[in-house]
């Protein structure tokens, strides 16, 4: 971090360079730095690290990651940002160990290496070979310089430092991505004193990771076609602002009369249009002038299992799409009705598909229930796999909306093709 401070210095870019790094260790990083310097999460330092430079296209980023970060939870970022060449600068530390964890066995501990998680040494068939981060980055096209180098010998050391200064300045430069593995000896996990830590690296880490450029070339055509975002000004940010808070003009300003904020669960078997009803009651929302979220859940829908989605409307901005106790329960089978019916406030209601819900729906509950045959009303109006989209109907009519003053806009193509199914269940409650 030192060679990488002066050379900012020296470049005389410091006043403009932003500093990643990693939480844990890396927090300590501004104390060394002349720098302005930004946390990551664990593994996300290459992905802050490419926001910062695409938002301040002038700043120099450097990114520092240790090898449990970078080469462990890190490595998909790290990989993406070298493929996509973006013009920072990362420097990776590896000393072969989760060094602020204990020591432990790291993807980049060598052969035989002795660690906390593996006292009797690294064996290959138990645990993989070691990763190999240059030559891996070296297979996809995006990176301009590629280099390991090693604080072991004095040699090593000159040669750290010029390879550092090497990778900032074609950041300064514009050729595009910079990728430096630096091999660091840690005395306190392999146990040993300063000097022989810095010798075993000459002696043994070396074998394992040999130094050298692998790659020096340029990228200087991707930085300069790639399309960024106007630079950050505060002037800026406050006229965005200032349009996002004026109000959209409904196009359909009575066709839900809700006060307040109110609640809906979408509930049924994946395939039968689940989350496109809660999209749908979100769009009507919309058209109406209210503030609208849509949750959908993610599991196995694709494949037939339980799906579920809430939606809130409101008149008022929405903190939080959770919903923990709806107003109203949309349900397309018995298990959605079972699984949700006693959760409706006391206040709602339930609409279900009596078709598909059958007899479950005659136990007590607390709320409303109002039951169509969707399915088959569906069918009826010329779509049969628009049950839901009948309900949707039935529960506009149950919160007292207007269709006949309704407009379909051109954002609107998910209503305007099932609004035969939409009148018919409208019509059956």
């Amino acid at each position: 971090m030192k060679f990488a401070d002066e050379a900012l210095c020296d470049f005389g870019v410091a006043d403009r360079a932003i500093w990643v790094s990693p939480v844990g260790c890396g927090g300590l990083t501004d104390s060394y730095m002349s720098v302005s310097h930004i946390l990551a999460a664990h593994g996300r330092a290459s992905a802050v690290a490419t926001a910062v430079k695409r938002l301040h296209r002038q700043a120099i980023v450097v990114a520092s990651q240790g090898d449990g970060d970078l080469a462990s939870i890190g490595l998909l970022e790290a990989i993406h940002a070298a493929n996509r060449g973006e013009n920072i600068t990362v420097l990776f530390i590896n000393n072969a160990n989760f060094a602020m964890t204990g020591g432990q066995l790291a993807p980049t501990s060598w052969i035989g290496q002795q660690t906390a998680t593996s006292p009797n040494g690294r064996v290959l068939h138990e645990h993989g070979a070691p990763l190999k981060i240059c030559e891996i980055l070296n297979q996809i096209e995006g990176p301009a310089f590629i280099a390991r180098c090693a604080i072991g010998t004095c040699k090593q050391i000159i040669e750290t430092k010029n390879i550092i200064r090497k990778a900032i300045r074609n950041q300064i430069d514009g050729h595009g991505y910079s990728f430096v593995e630096i091999l660091s000896p840690c005395p306190s996990n392999w146990h040993c004193s300063p000097g022989a830590a810095r010798q075993r690296i000459a002696d043994t880490m070396v074998k394992t990771y040999p130094l050298g450029i692998f790659r020096d070339e340029s990228r200087r055509a991707w930085i300069e076609a790639r399309h960024c975002p106007e630079p950050y000004t505060p002037a800026g940010t406050a006229e965005a602002f200032a349009r996002l808070a004026q109000p959209i003009k409904p196009s359909n300003e009575r066709l839900l009369p809700i006060a307040g904020d109110v609640s809906i669960c979408c509930s049924g078997f994946g395939g039968q249009g689940i989350m496109t009803l809660g999209r749908a009651l979100s769009q009507i929302a919309l058209a109406s002038g209210y503030e609208t979220t849509w949750m959908p859940s993610y599991g196995p829908e694709m494949r037939g299992g339980a799906a579920n989605c809430f939606v809130r409307i409101s008149q008022d901005p929405i903190a939080a799409p959770i919903v923990d106790v709806p107003d109203y329960l949309i349900a397309m089978n018995a298990p959605a009705f079972e699984k949700f019916s006693s959760k409706v406030s006391e206040n709602g209601a339930i609409l279900f598909d009596i078709d598909r819900v059958g007899d479950v729906a005659s136990r007590s509950t607390a709320a409303k229930k109002y039951g169509i045959c969707a399915t088959q009303i569906a069918t009826q109006a010329g779509e049969p796999k628009s049950a839901n989209f009948a309900l949707l109907g039935a529960f506009l009519k149950c919160v007292g909306a207007d269709l006949s003053g309704f407009r379909v806009n051109e954002s609107m193509k998910l209503l305007a093709n099932h609004w035969n199914a939409i009148e018919a269940g409208f019509g059956a409650l």
